[in-house]
């Protein structure tokens, strides 16, 4: 049965007219489930990655073009993509073993420094791995995956990025001016929001692996590009482990000691969300000194999820006032309180 919350979604209470009225705009933003183009994966079949050693070619999905006689006002059919899930129906999905990196190639936006356990940003249908910052995937635009087998042979995936897709060229529009306006200036506002702020993961520029009980420094560099917003942290090992993190120019902790991949980490369908992000300047480096905990050689895949910001520190306030939601619609997890979770002093 819906709620009336639900209800309220679709229908609104016009006190002059004293009836309710439907919210047009509200029936074109639809769920959707986004995955690999049929260009290069058959529909309904897996992609395959070959066994470690080999390279997997380069897999793509593609957010189409859709419009009917270009009432679109070339906007077209863009995704707000909120969640990211994947299975493996050769190894399981709760044992993949293979690393990822995602590239947009229009606007050759990289999402990552460098490749990623696929277990540290994916989830499942059950326990989704959250964007905690949605990436506005705009239409005839393309993403790319390149995929690695870390260990073992051959291997069959699927993936699937969902959300919430726009359509601006609904022809009722042509009727309900106004809906029409309120459904546009939501993209417009996805729209300028994804030229500053993108979805973004951080790891260590190389891999860790370690001796039995040894202890490691890996440095982890955010790029020249941009600024990074840390949001929590996430991990895949073939053992436990403990992990300290500091800044190296400032000196920066955010721990007081170390914390183990069980107390202080997760992965993507479990992570650790900070109660407060942590902002790392363009082009500083974090040190992660890792130590093997498990007494035998342990490969360490850490992954600090966040947001990459594209803007200098003096328009920094200028750019989060003009994305915030009581200005333009657009809402994200990390603009809005968490639910039952006292806020940070």
């Amino acid at each position: 049965m819906a709620t009336l919350r639900d209800i309220d979604k679709y229908i609104e209470w016009d006190p002059a007219m004293r009836i309710y009225k439907p919210i047009f705009w509200r029936r074109n933003l639809l769920p959707y489930q986004l995955g690999f183009t049929e260009n290069d994966v058959p529909f309904g079949a897996p992609f395959t990655i070959p066994a470690a050693g080999a390279n997997a070619p380069p897999v793509h999905c593609l957010q189409q073009y859709s419009s009917v006689e270009g009432l679109d006002g070339n906007l077209g059919n863009p995704l707000a993509i909120q969640n990211l899930v994947f299975e493996d129906s050769t190894d399981g999905t709760a044992n993949a073993d293979f690393a990822v990196r995602i590239k947009e190639m229009g606007e050759v936006r990289e999402f990552m420094n460098r490749e990623v356990h696929v277990r540290t940003i994916f989830g499942t249908a059950q326990q989704p791995a959250m964007l905690r910052e949605p990436y506005f995937f705009v239409s005839q635009h393309a993403l790319q995956f390149n995929f690695r087998k870390i260990a073992g042979g051959a291997t069959n995936i699927r993936i699937a990025l969902n959300g919430a897709q726009y359509y601006p060229w609904d022809p009722t529009f042509m009727l309900k001016p106004q809906d029409k306006q309120e459904i546009v200036s939501r993209i417009e506002a996805w729209l300028h929001r994804r030229r500053y702020v993108s979805p973004y993961w951080l790891t260590t520029d190389t891999e860790v692996n370690l001796g039995a009980n040894a202890t490691g420094n890996f440095q982890a560099k955010v790029g020249d590009d941009g600024h990074f917003e840390m949001f929590g942290l996430t991990a895949v090992a073939t053992g436990n482990f403990s992990l300290s993190i500091s800044e190296v120019k400032t000196k920066q902790t955010i721990m007081n000691g170390a914390i183990t991949q069980v107390n202080g980490i997760g992965n993507a369908r479990f992570p650790n969300i900070f109660f407060r992000s942590y902002l790392v300047p363009a082009g500083y480096r974090l040190n992660c000194e890792i130590t093997d905990l498990s007494g035998a050689p342990n490969a360490v895949w850490l992954t600090m999820f966040g947001r990459k910001l594209f803007v200098p520190f003096r328009r920094l306030e200028e750019v989060t006032a003009l994305t915030k939601p009581v200005v333009t619609g657009v809402k994200t997890f990390v603009d809005t309180p968490t639910p039952m979770v006292p806020a940070p002093i």
